[in-house]
């Protein structure tokens, strides 16, 4: 079924701002260990981390503050919680989208790094492995020496970043990995079924990056098809004109781009259209000689 957005004017729409929060602050007075959120986005999807932040204070950490080969908080106070928007692979294990405790077992050699199920607990004292999601294996390794302990995000990516957890003199990393491409699929979806008029801009958008990144293009001339029926405009035809060539449409191609060079003379002049339309000329001229 062909996707219709009523728009007037599709150059004219501003891209809809997600409103910003502050982040929780826990009632009561201050903490020895203050609470961190930490957050990063990796292609459209999200990986939150929620954690307090202990201090050596001159005391031995590993094998006496956290005994080794026991189940611990990762922190302190609340249990640490990671969220992901999206479904994903934890050093190449799937984890389902959702808000997990982040637990670990620190060991000499090995350490095991735990998603349970159970996110708002407080520290581990009512921990339950039965209810844990994925257990992953990580070898530690040495680093500088880290008084406050940290959580942070490196090495990111396309699609995937690594989370370290830092102490002392130690680091434990893990990789997080997103499958960008569906994850791009369903929201843009979601977004197109929800579009509202004043949406036109970011539907465009859409189609426009599947264009550019050359997968679910069907879609994406359906989207474009839509817009430009009804918003007549050059963007609108221009892109819809690519997407057809892409479908080897080379007629609905040819169609659409000299619609587009058409409003090109009649809309005056727009940001970026001048060097487009030169490029769709020469598109156009290419399909017409084959």
């Amino acid at each position: 079924m062909k996707t219709r957005i009523a728009i007037s004017s599709l150059l004219a729409l501003a891209l809809l701002v997600p409103a910003i929060s502050v982040a929780e602050i826990p009632a009561g007075p201050p903490r020895v260990s203050p609470m961190a959120r930490i957050s990063q986005v990796v292609g459209v999807s999200e990986v939150e981390i929620v954690y307090s932040r202990p201090g050596v204070r001159d005391r031995k950490i590993w094998g006496e503050l956290v005994p080794l080969d026991e189940v611990w908080r990762t922190g302190a106070n609340e249990a640490t919680t990671f969220t992901v928007s999206d479904d994903v692979k934890i050093n190449g294990e799937p984890l389902a989208a959702g808000s997990y405790g982040l637990f670990t077992i620190p060991g000499e050699t090995e350490w095991t790094v735990i998603f349970n199920k159970v996110a708002d607990q407080w520290g581990a004292f009512r921990y339950d492995a039965a209810e844990d999601a994925l257990r992953i294996q990580v070898k530690p390794r040495s680093a500088p020496f880290k008084e406050r302990f940290q959580i942070a995000f490196s090495d990111v990516g396309a699609d995937s970043t690594t989370v370290s957890l830092r102490w002392a003199e130690v680091e434990i990393p893990f990789d997080v990995q997103f499958d960008v491409d569906q994850a791009a699929i369903d929201r843009a979806r979601e977004f197109v079924a929800n579009a509202q008029p004043e949406d036109g801009r970011m539907v465009w958008n859409w189609a426009n990056h599947f264009y550019q990144n050359d997968f679910n293009t069907e879609e994406a001339l359906e989207w474009a098809s839509g817009l430009a029926q009804a918003a007549p405009m050059y963007w609108t035809h221009a892109l819809t004109a690519r997407l057809k060539a892409k479908a080897g449409d080379k007629a609905g191609a040819m169609e659409s781009a000299r619609l587009a060079i058409e409003r090109a003379a009649t809309e005056g002049d727009q940001p970026g259209v001048t060097n487009d339309l030169e490029t769709l000329k020469g598109e156009l001229a290419s399909w017409e000689g084959e």
